[in-house]
């Protein structure tokens, strides 16, 4: 069966890739450093900005942003470089990665800065510090103590908060629900035509506002844009064939 089709339009990204098995991929510090250099050459060679990014010992994430459709390119130059790096220091051979990297376009603020705070905390859902900043291989500890690579966060949107303001919000507890959100939508549809079309628009868009008084508009205008029977009634914890009925008095 041939690989699904990735959206790679330009735009927002939250990438995360793992070890095989799950074994870590930085062993000593100059891996991490290693890695870190390539992603300097992604920001030059693929016009991409780096906005928040955590290495972990077995895996790593970024919240980037491509100018082109290239991020398949990019990934796959980041990966086959420092797999082969790292099989060659430590003298193994064999798949590194897992798999194929999980990318998740982000399409809002919202989503942008949940995702950065998941990024930075890390570390601490981990239990391997405390707190954010004493963790070395992220996007804060650089631009706390202006590191090695802070360099990688040149236009980095995180600086649209003060330092402050960003300390103070990536300081504070995660919502665990938060981050599952981002993920539930916009989501990837495939059309008719084998294309892929983004749902951007998140499902609660469409009843922000009297939801029971204009409920059945909202329900005609998310069906017509992409979203299924199925999911509008789970939305509004109503039955599909309550959905399936408002939508026959539209024809649809």
């Amino acid at each position: 069966m041939p690989r699904k089709e990735r959206y790679q339009e330009a735009g927002h990204y939250h990438i995360i890739n793992r070890g095989v098995e799950r074994r870590a991929i930085y062993l000593e510090p100059e891996d991490y450093n290693f890695f870190l250099d390539l992603l300097l050459k992604l920001t030059k060679e693929y016009e991409i900005t780096i906005h928040a990014f955590c290495l972990m010992t077995n895996h790593y994430h970024l919240l980037l942003e491509t100018k082109q459709a290239n991020l398949s390119k990019a990934i796959q130059f980041i990966n086959d470089k420092y797999s082969k790096y790292f099989n060659k220091r430590y003298t193994r051979s064999g798949h590194l990665w897992q798999g194929r990297y999980k990318s998740y376009p982000l399409f809002d603020d919202a989503h942008f800065w949940i995702v950065a705070k998941y990024i930075e905390r890390n570390p601490i859902k981990a239990a391997m510090v405390k707190q954010v900043e004493f963790y070395k291989y992220q996007s804060f500890f650089q631009w706390k103590y202006k590191h090695n690579y802070y360099e990688l966060l040149n236009n980095s949107k995180i600086f649209d908060m003060t330092y402050d303001e960003y300390t103070d919000y990536i300081s504070s507890e995660m919502d665990t629900d938060a981050i599952d959100t981002v993920y539930k939508s916009p989501k990837l549809i495939v059309k008719e035509d084998g294309k892929l079309k983004v749902l951007s628009k998140r499902l609660e868009t469409f009843f922000e506002f009297d939801r029971d008084i204009n409920r059945n508009d909202g329900i005609k205008k998310a069906y017509m844009y992409g979203y299924t029977k199925s999911e509008i009634a789970g939305f509004l914890n109503i039955s599909h064939a309550a959905v399936s009925k408002i939508l026959e008095k539209y024809q649809l």
